[in-house]
């Protein structure tokens, strides 16, 4: 009696079982066929049938290779015992087609193996992908043909993809791979890279939609240009963490260098309308002055005379206005040609000794350098050949730098010396240099000392040297700084000689 008992529990027990089977087969939404050993098909629920558009009765005791356009993908499936198939075309019964991947899980029967076929049609998903391919490509097409060069980074790996037009921007040889960080940050230039580098992980954090940025690129060749990056994030994993990014490139160097031009010509026009304004105004200084100076020259001029009637009891200030008469005579003739300047007149030449002129200067502003502890040091070669220029605006140009130079050493302690230079260059040349012991160019005037209406002196307007130089190039030379540093600054000009 109890193994009889035992008996009907377990046929009930294996009923409850089929029940159960059946009833999950049946109701799972995933096409699922039941496969033996000899490849037909045992069993096929009915998204199976539907999928395939055959009744589940016609698909019973198929060979189920009859499905698959290529059935060797089915050859050794026991065997081997693939989880996987690979994805490939499957027919129905009315001859259409469609791509499906196939997973595979094994039971084990009393009568054999059975294969459990997950079918999953991913024609649409597939589809998907090659329309956006097809997309991306038109893309792609669209943007190398507006002049952007493409790139194409993946986050996790580092590796990135660049166009040809990329390739040609940087000079990268084509056969030789390429990592993201060996463009960014690498190549940028680090004057740009905080600006670079807030741009990707604003757009990396997802705090803005794309990363659009500005930079100096870094060249094979070492230089830099000025390019345009745009970029997106086009893949995420689950947890949000980028893993693909693409963007373009666009070389705009000219369009900056245009910006740089126009920027520069801006400010030549600015510094052209102060100049015609302080023209105008050296015009109506100079228009003053002349009757004062005028008026000095005379006092000088009869003051000398009632010397002479008064004997030997004057001599001791002879000489002192014979001086004023000379520097008014000498500034008179300064103002004759700042009005000449503003008039817009050449210039007046004539054979001039430097050597002289350089001494003149000297004696004119012994005065002053004696004032401030300032000895002269001269080394005038002779002889010099003598050069073709307006005399009066060589004076100018020295005085200018010898008073600078007696500037540069008012706050220095110790021996103080002026030491001026002249000496015959090449090219026919002839050379001066004006050598101060000061503290060197300010750092506000290093980069350009010759920039108009820059300057460190309280009471400057910054035209000197600008003047001076303008005044050496219209005579055919050159003004420069030879050196400037701690111990002292180097002012030297060149000009023609009448030898050359």
């Amino acid at each position: 009696m109890e193994d009889c008992d035992d008996s009907i529990a377990c046929d009930a027990l294996r009923l409850d079982c089929e029940v159960c089977y059946r009833a999950v087969f049946e109701a799972v939404p995933e096409p699922v066929l039941l496969v033996d050993g000899q490849g037909w098909i045992v069993d096929a629920n009915p998204a199976a049938a539907h999928l395939y558009h055959r009744p589940r009765e016609a698909m019973r005791g198929q060979i189920v290779g009859s499905l698959f356009v290529d059935p060797s993908v089915l050859e050794g499936l026991f065997e081997n015992r693939r989880g996987q198939l690979p994805a490939g075309i499957h027919l129905r019964q009315d001859g259409t087609r469609f791509f499906a991947e196939v997973s595979v899980s094994y039971i084990q029967q009393r009568g054999g193996s059975l294969a459990i076929l997950l079918v999953r049609d991913v024609t649409a998903a597939r589809e998907a992908v090659i329309r956006l391919e097809e997309a991306e490509e038109r893309w792609r097409f669209a943007l190398e043909g507006a002049g952007d060069a493409l790139w194409d980074w993946a986050l996790d790996s580092g590796e990135i993809k660049v166009s040809g037009s990329f390739r040609a921007i940087i000079g990268w040889p084509d056969e030789r791979p390429l990592q993201g960080n060996e463009i960014w940050p690498e190549r940028v230039h680090r004057d740009d890279l905080r600006m670079a580098i807030a741009a990707f992980s604003a757009h990396l954090a997802d705090a803005r939609p794309i990363t659009e940025v500005e930079f100096r690129l870094r060249l094979e060749d070492g230089s830099y240009r000025w390019v345009a990056l745009r970029g997106k994030v086009m893949q995420r994993d689950a947890g949000g963490r980028p893993l693909r990014m693409i963007g373009t490139v666009r070389d705009v160097h000219e369009h900056y260098l245009i910006e740089e031009r126009e920027k520069r010509q801006q400010q030549e026009l600015e510094r052209a309308g102060r100049l015609i304004h302080v023209g105008e105004m050296a015009s109506a200084l100079a228009h003053e002055l002349n009757q004062p100076l005028t008026a000095l020259r005379n006092f000088s001029a009869v003051a000398l005379r009632r010397l002479e009637e008064l004997g030997a009891v004057g001599e001791r200030i002879r000489e002192p206005l014979k001086m004023i008469a000379e520097q008014s005579l000498r500034a008179g003739e300064i103002v004759h040609r700042v009005r000449g300047l503003a008039r817009k007149g050449g210039l007046v030449t004539a054979p001039v000794a430097l050597n002289e002129v350089v001494r003149d200067i000297v004696r004119f502003t012994e005065f002053e350098a004696r004032a401030h502890a300032v000895q002269f040091v001269l080394d005038l070669a002779e002889p010099l050949p003598a050069v073709q220029a307006d005399q009066g605006q060589l004076e100018q140009v020295l005085s200018n730098l010898v008073k600078n130079g007696i500037d540069a050493m008012r706050a220095v302690p110790g021996e103080r010396i002026l030491q001026i230079l002249t000496r015959p260059g090449l090219d026919g040349m002839v050379e001066v240099a004006v050598t101060d012991r000061g503290e060197g160019l300010a750092e506000a005037v290093r980069s350009d000392p010759f920039a108009p209406f820059v300057t460190t002196k309280p009471d400057g307007v910054g035209l000197g040297l600008a003047i001076c130089r303008t005044i050496i190039e219209n005579h055919g030379g050159r003004l420069w700084v030879e050196n400037s540093t701690v111990r002292g600054t180097t002012f030297c000009l060149c000009i023609p000689s009448l030898a050359g």
